[in-house]
């Protein structure tokens, strides 16, 4: 930047309203900002639907399971073999031996399929979905269950009610069929993932309490390994190599759906690409704002060129004043589109319904890599649209300009 181009600049700069105060530059200004600004609500807001829908599926559901080979159940012995042999990998964050099975559940007349959980914890190990339990405790005593959101919600229940769980034993068959494990337990806990398909069937319950229902004296319908999150793109291959480890009685099946989340992340970029767009529109502004610039400032032209000033210079001149314009309207679209997807997130009028969206709720993250990405491509397109006008300036000779004020 020479003296001439410094001096305009620096003119411009302190007395901006000449410009900023024009028709075309104002709805130039309102095009980027709005334009930047719903493509940064967009991928904010999506960016916090994929972080969130990953949360609830990798802290829900094992990311491994390891399961007998030629039982339905998992003997103690079994367990603690599994343990041994998987004891080096530095790839696993925890190993918990786990009862499921499937049941009714009921209140009053109302009735709905569970699906009860029941871990072997150690002393002082982490449980994992604690974070999720958001009224009461997370370790369910004699006699307590910790159940889903949606599954206390459509039974009518609440902290401190009553829970019936039934299921039928092949052990107490009488003459009229199967007779029904009835039987009553306190609720203690209220586990909300946002995960609808999860939080409408969760049962968690004390060992004891599983094994007493189903009949069972010993033994886990499988081992939960839940994977460190560095290490959550290679479930398939991790699962494979712990299988050879077990040998021919346990096999080992990845359970996490990164498939899903493959899918969510394709959808989150697709979705910045076809947002994209509305940045060419708010583009044609600046080409239009620039052209109508070198008209209005034709004379001023003439005058730069009559003084000796190069094609160049005036360009440059013109460029450096759209282009500082240009770059503090994409700031301020960030900056609105994190205004208005914070307000989309924090409004009551609508909500996500898990049954269509998996999870129940908006989130809003701000990535600074999507920042980046928004503020760059944002910047390349109207530094394009602003040279394009401005070639128009090497065919403009002096005596035109002068013989047409």
């Amino acid at each position: 930047m020479n003296q001439v181009e410094r001096f305009f600049l620096q003119r411009y700069v302190q007395d901006p309203k000449r410009n900023l105060l024009r028709f075309s530059f104002v709805f130039m200004v309102l095009g980027i900002v709005l334009s930047v600004g719903i493509l940064t609500a967009a991928l904010n807001l999506f960016e916090g639907y994929e972080r969130a829908l990953k949360s609830a599926l990798l802290d829900s559901f094992p990311h491994i399971s390891i399961q007998a080979v030629y039982s339905q159940f998992l003997a103690p012995q079994d367990c603690e073999t599994a343990r041994q042999a998987l004891a080096e990998q530095p790839e696993i964050a925890s190993l918990t031996p786990k009862l499921t099975f499937n049941l009714m559940a009921y209140n009053g007349s109302k009735v709905r399929g569970g699906l009860v959980n029941a871990y072997a914890w150690k002393q002082g190990e982490r449980v994992n979905y604690a974070k999720y339990v958001k009224k009461g405790k997370a370790l369910a005593g004699q006699g307590e269950v910790v159940v889903g959101s949606y599954l206390a919600r459509e039974l009518g229940l609440a902290l401190g009610d009553t829970l019936h769980l039934v299921y039928p034993r092949m052990d107490q068959i009488s003459p009229l069929g199967l007779y029904p494990n009835d039987r009553p337990m306190k609720i203690t806990g209220i586990y909300d993932s946002g995960f609808y398909e999860y939080d409408r069937s969760l049962i968690i319950c004390n060992l004891n309490d599983a094994r007493e229902i189903i009949s069972l004296p010993e033994g886990f319908s499988n081992l939960e390994i839940k994977l460190k999150p560095e290490y959550l793109d290679g479930v398939e291959d991790l699962a494979y190599d712990y299988g050879k480890l077990l040998g021919r009685d346990m096999s080992a099946t990845g359970v996490a759906n990164t498939q899903l989340l493959r899918i969510v992340r394709m959808q989150k970029w697709l979705i910045f690409i076809v947002f994209s767009f509305l940045l060419l529109i708010a583009g044609i502004n600046v080409i239009s704002a620039v052209s109508t610039l070198i008209y209005d400032k034709k004379n001023e032209i003439a005058v730069l060129k009559t003084l000796g000033a190069s094609s160049g210079t005036i360009k440059r001149l013109l460029y450096y004043q759209v282009a500082f314009v240009c770059l503090a309207s994409i700031l301020i679209g960030q900056l609105f589109g994190y205004i208005l997807s914070w307000l989309v997130v924090h409004q009551r009028f609508y909500q996500l319904k898990g049954e269509v969206y998996f999870i129940n709720r908006l989130e809003l993250y701000v990535s600074p890599l999507n920042q980046l990405v928004i503020f760059l491509v944002a910047a390349v397109v109207a530094i394009l649209c602003i040279r394009i006008p401005l070639r128009r300036i090497d065919r403009m000779f002096i005596i035109d300009l002068l013989r047409n004020p």
